[in-house]
């Protein structure tokens, strides 16, 4: 079960997001106004010679227009070509000159023929565009200033397979500025989210070299890319231009890439082989079928895919991304953080994602809202991930340094362990040799412990080497190591101590545990402890010479009747001294 923290913080985030879209469906409505009153018509037979361009553009098919309604959206034909008619309800007065704004066109042409002259203007996202002045959110011509009624402005809709449905309006320049400049706002926040991740991605990949990093670089950035494409920012960078020739197909290549590392990654981030081991190996499996259709997509010939291609493509990514939804919301239940972070960023970019490939399917109009919530939540995804996977790092880092200190420390007394003491005091010999300063060591061993445990037991003997282990470093300065050699033995390490120093904390070690009160069953256990003292002699001396020197010590502190310290003979002078 997942922890209630965690759901609670989903559920907000989810309001919030829900909020925000709402916020922004009411922003559009707030800045909407009056658009020029315009007529809109469709030739009705627009196929054969009689609708080439010259009989059109002359007013010879003018009687075969039927009225549309201007808020109509006019779907692009596989087979023909249309005809679309514009003319405004009354002369053009306003101060700034009339523009034909045209949306929905995606990355299909549309041949403009205007006042004055009547020459073809091709108009299409992927285009050199014809006035620096527009963002490619709209396809833009601007009219005569001294536009009149009824003057016809003629589109010609070409043959296409691309599932598209034409928007036309005429609005004032100044009007269309404003929207404009808060559309180029909007996705130049959205482009600097994505690609801040993207950068964010590659130095933890960079730094790290973990495969989880590369997965998210490589779903994220193709991701990045497919921004660009829909906002048409992508023909503005130089270098574009074969992306431009080969016009939809960089989409389908854009998605299709990012889709298999997109599941590489959750696969990886919410551990999903451990947590729904069955749903995870049909995940893997998804992710070969999307290879393939970036390949095609990339190297067959268009008029081979162009039918197949976009269905085959929007199926597969409604399997994949149910399949990963229910398998990530098991994880989450079944307590991973990361299948919550996961839900958060993922839901609201697929169930946009779904509702803009149906309407495409349904070659039905997207509105504005859609198209903008659909890129923001590929930002917000990019966004929540990489959060996440910052947690997720810091979480690794915490995991990783407490395996570090598990395989240093002793599990019971928390003091280090012999392996960890020989590297410790390794370090500490060359120090000392370096700075010239002395170094001493402490051999301690519990007298008659083994009597402890078997008149006792091991719990209570367990229970006195803590208490010895704590009233030890109770005496130690900052910097002294503390080990547990093995047993009731314990090794204490002492920088840039003297012998007699050594000999000072050794008797107040000494005494603090002849004054521990260990108690068993109300009764007092007494406990007490020898210590043998050895210290840095010569420069060559290693660390097993050390501890061979204060065990001797130790033996004869035994020896000599338990409870007592003993300085190994070659400290002696030195302390006499």
């Amino acid at each position: 079960m997942a922890p209630q923290g965690v759901r609670v913080r989903t559920t907000r985030f989810a309001i919030m997001a829900v909020l925000t879209l709402l916020a922004g469906v009411l922003a559009e409505a707030a800045f909407a106004h009056a658009a020029p009153a315009f007529r809109l018509a469709l030739l009705a037979d627009a196929a054969g010679p009689a609708a080439a361009p010259q009989a059109v553009v002359s007013g010879a098919r003018a009687a075969d227009f039927r009225a549309l309604a201007t808020d109509a959206a006019v779907p692009f034909s596989r087979s023909t070509g249309r005809w679309l008619r514009v003319a405004l309800a009354s002369d053009w007065s306003a101060a700034s000159p009339p523009l034909l704004v045209l949306r929905g066109a995606r990355f299909n042409t549309v041949e403009v023929y205007a006042p004055p002259d009547y020459r073809p203007v091709p108009l299409a996202l992927t285009r050199p565009a014809s006035d620096p002045r527009f963002s490619r959110g709209s396809l833009v011509r601007e009219l005569p200033a001294d536009l009149r009624a009824g003057q016809p402005i003629y589109l010609y809709l070409p043959p296409s397979p691309n599932p598209a449905r034409l928007s036309v309006a005429v609005d004032a320049l100044t009007h269309y500025l404003v929207r404009d400049l808060r559309h180029v706002r909007l996705i130049a926040l959205l482009t600097s989210v994505q690609f801040t991740m993207v950068l964010v991605g590659l130095t933890l990949w960079a730094a790290l070299r973990e495969r989880l990093y590369g997965y998210f670089l490589g779903y994220i950035t193709p991701q990045m890319v497919y921004l660009l494409i829909v906002s048409g920012e992508l023909y503005e960078l130089p270098g574009t231009d074969l992306a431009g020739r080969i016009g939809i197909r960089a989409l389908w290549i854009a998605a299709a890439v990012s889709a298999p590392f997109a599941l590489s990654f959750i696969l990886a981030f919410c551990d999903l082989r451990r947590m729904t081991p069955r749903l995870a190996r049909l995940l893997a499996a998804l992710r070969w079928p999307f290879a393939l259709l970036a390949l095609t997509a990339a190297l067959l010939p268009m008029a081979w895919i162009q039918r197949w291609q976009a269905d085959a493509g929007n199926a597969l990514f409604v399997l994949s991304s149910l399949t990963a939804i229910v398998a990530v919301a098991l994880a989450w239940r079944r307590g991973s953080v990361e299948a919550g972070v996961f839900l958060l960023a993922w839901i609201p970019q697929s169930v946009l994602t779904a509702l803009v490939a149906a309407l495409l399917v349904l070659r039905q109009p997207l509105p504005a809202w859609l198209e903008y919530g659909h890129l923001a939540t590929l930002a917000f995804s990019s966004l929540v991930l990489t959060v996440g996977l910052g947690l997720s790092t810091l979480r690794a880092r915490r995991e990783r340094d407490q395996a570090h200190r598990l395989a240093e420390h002793d599990a019971l007394t928390g003091a280090y362990n012999r392996r960890a003491l020989l590297a410790r005091l390794a370090a500490a010999l060359i120090d000392a040799r370096q700075s010239a300063q002395p170094l001493s060591l402490l051999f301690l061993d519990l007298d008659h412990f083994k009597d402890v445990n078997d008149r006792y037991g091991h719990l209570v003997g367990d229970a006195c080497l803590k208490a010895v282990a704590e009233a030890i470093t109770a005496q130690l300065r900052a910097g002294d190591t503390l080990a547990r050699w093995g047993g009731e033995e314990f090794v204490v390490v002492l920088p840039d101590a003297r012998p007699d120093v050594a000999v000072a904390i050794g008797e107040r070690i000494r005494r603090q545990v002849a004054a521990l009160g260990v108690r068993v069953d109300d009764v007092p256990l007494e406990l007490t402890i020898s210590i043998g003292v050895a210290g840095l002699v010569r420069g060559d001396d290693s660390p097993e010479q050390l501890i061979q020197r204060a065990d001797a010590a130790l033996y004869r502190a035994k020896a000599d009747g338990r409870n007592r310290l003993v300085l190994h003979p070659s400290l002696v002078a030195m302390v006499a001294a």
